[in-house]
């Protein structure tokens, strides 16, 4: 077992919170952005998934890692 099961439900609940507060955060700001520029909107698209796929490549090898040593 990787984790205690009495810390599951708090980690869970923190997770839950950042993810509404960037689900309600990010579409405002959007809205904000379309106003301004409609094309802005697109370009920080591109950049958050850009970053997203940047980031995503650390998972694998973490994963693996933790094969090993478990």
């Amino acid at each position: 077992m990787i984790a205690d099961p009495g810390d599951i439900a708090s980690g869970m609940a923190v997770g839950f919170t950042i993810n509404h507060v960037a689900a309600v955060f990010i579409p405002a700001l959007g809205g904000l952005l379309w106003l301004a520029n409609y094309r802005a909107v697109f370009f920080g698209a591109v950049f958050l998934s850009g970053l997203s796929l940047i980031l995503s490549q650390f998972v694998t090898s973490e994963l693996s890692k933790a094969k090993v040593r478990g």
